[in-house]
């Protein structure tokens, strides 16, 4: 993702990358200086705050938004230092499940732990429900017992962030209407809201971080979206795979943050019917921005794309002919040229084809790997050409762009997959 205060970085699971955590001995119970502790008896987990409200005989009665299922967990759940998902729907009871099913940990108090806490999802109406992988561990983060050699480095990471991901994806794709003539939001046509404390404008819960160079909320996934964008079906769709997905968020962020928030690394997916955009951690967005200073729609930045199209080949073949001088076409044009090249990846690679009764222009006569520099040296070119002038003919203008896909084949200026003429 991209924005005016953070740089954009990679997708997944990121924290995994920055993980490092000192090693401790570790105990059933915890580490000394963060224990775990018994949510029933809890003196802040008590009442109408407490988690004994969820008790049916000698189980918890776990709900997830969007889904009318009742998951029935042990009554022992989160109770001392063990690998409590594990088995257990809807994330944990299957095959291939995420990695960190089977990592203990236990529930804890928040102003008694020097380690790692995270504020627990499982039951929302539960606010001062926080859990902590890093005291029950001996190892701290996921990188501790990692070979010290680079290459096993590198698959065990690459392992780690692919499971992180797809744990992530399941849920998403569990929530997600595949029928996309059903406007109900999930299989029991549940509707999902944008409560104040999941928006990512305003945030008020957001703080300054000096480390992050954003205002952010740790505690929490946030949702940023533009309300003007989807029906209220595909809005409380959306919502609801933001809200389902906040318990891998925080799980992957509680397996591999330190306990300062000082290691900078995101979370996030975005929704392909309305753009809305979830993150963890929780930021202030209010001032970011989209292509011509619009709203920002994350489907126009190049990580969404690149994930949702893999690596191509891509000629833009665009008119300039004198009715580009209509009702400020020529303008929408070299505006959408510049948006698709922003989409764009160094795994991609491109060129420009610009034509009126002829070819008028190109960029390059082969393609190009979309880097920084040549996307902004694109983008430069097309700014200094003529958009408006001349008569119409494509015909030159596609062969030319066939051209060029043949001759970058042959010189293996290519991304070796797809290739598309726009």
């Amino acid at each position: 993702r991209q924005h005016p205060t953070v740089p954009a970085m990679p997708r997944a699971a990121l924290l995994a990358v920055a993980a490092a955590g000192a090693c401790r001995m570790a105990r059933a119970d915890g580490v000394a200086t963060c224990p775990c502790i018994n949510p029933y008896t809890h003196p802040s987990l008590q009442g109408t705050d407490g988690i004994a409200k969820h008790l049916s005989g000698n189980s918890l009665v776990r709900t997830i938004p969007g889904v009318d299922t009742e998951y029935i967990y042990p009554a022992s759940f989160g109770t001392g230092c063990a690998a409590h998902d594990n088995n257990l729907p809807p994330s944990c009871d299957r095959a291939q499940k995420p990695a960190w099913c089977t990592i203990e940990w236990c529930y804890v108090d928040p102003d008694n732990c020097d380690v790692t806490k995270v504020k627990s999802k499982y039951f929302p109406d539960v606010t001062e429900l926080y859990f902590s992988y890093q005291t029950c561990s001996s190892d701290g983060a996921s990188s501790g017992s990692w070979s010290a050699e680079d290459v096993q480095f590198t698959k065990r990471l690459f392992a780690l962030a692919d499971n992180y991901a797809k744990g992530a994806r399941d849920l998403i794709e569990g929530v997600a209407n595949v029928d996309d003539g059903n406007e109900s939001t999930s299989d029991s046509g549940s509707m999902c809201g944008l409560p104040a404390d999941r928006q990512m404008c305003p945030c008020e819960d957001c703080y300054r971080s000096a480390t992050w160079a954003s205002y952010v909320d740790f505690e929490s996934v946030g949702m940023l979206r533009d309300e003007s964008r989807g029906n209220d079906a595909e809005k409380s769709e959306a919502a609801c795979m933001s809200e389902t997905v906040e318990t891998q968020y925080k799980a992957i962020a509680a397996r591999e943050m330190d306990a300062d928030f000082t290691k900078v690394g995101y979370m996030y997916f975005a929704d392909q019917k309305t753009g809305g955009y979830t993150q963890w951690p929780r930021e202030r967005a209010c001032d970011w921005e989209g292509p011509d200073g619009g709203s920002y729609d994350p489907r126009y930045r190049d990580w969404y794309a690149s994930g949702a199209t893999g690596p191509k080949d891509v000629v833009l073949v665009v008119d300039v002919s004198g009715s580009m001088s209509l009702e400020g076409r020529s303008g929408l044009a070299r505006s959408a040229t510049k948006q698709v090249l922003d989409t764009l990846n160094w795994k991609d690679f491109a060129s420009i084809v610009l034509f009126n009764d002829q070819v008028s222009a190109v960029y390059s006569n082969k393609l190009v790997p979309m880097t920084e520099g040549n996307r902004a040296a694109m983008k430069s070119w097309a700014d200094g050409e003529v958009w408006e002038g001349g008569g119409t003919n494509f015909v030159g203008a596609m062969n030319k762009a066939l051209e060029i896909i043949a001759s970058s084949v042959s010189s293996g200026d290519t991304c070796m997959c797809q290739k598309a003429i726009m």
